[in-house]
């Protein structure tokens, strides 16, 4: 049998104010955090799955997105509030990646 969630992610990290071009790139990043939907299943066999519907334009984030949403499915967690609670326990620290690698000017 396999579970289904949908999550509709978006931005949301009140930290202190970095320099305009960084903080210009974390405020784009949650914009299309906003139009991205996260869905994560189990195949036949039980290996879980997870699909983005768009991209932040960074893969590691975009990956870390998709490792959370599983993580709170496999919690147990199966409508799309409780799944978007879990995941904004999250959020501090993929927002901190975020600046982290904006900072290094890599993805």
């Amino acid at each position: 049998m396999s579970l289904f969630a949908t999550l509709a992610l978006f931005a949301a990290a009140q930290e202190p104010p970095l320099d305009p071009l960084t903080e210009a790139e974390i405020v784009i990043v949650g914009q299309r955090l906003q139009g991205v939907t996260v869905n994560v299943g189990r195949d036949a066999e039980g290996r879980w799955h997870c699909g983005l519907t768009g991209s932040t334009g960074y893969p590691k984030l975009d990956e870390r997105l998709c490792r959370a949403t599983t993580k709170c499915v496999q919690k147990g967690k199966s409508d799309d509030a409780a799944i978007q609670a879990c995941v904004a326990k999250t959020k501090p620290g993929l927002i901190a990646e975020l600046r982290k690698r904006a900072k290094r000017g890599g993805k």
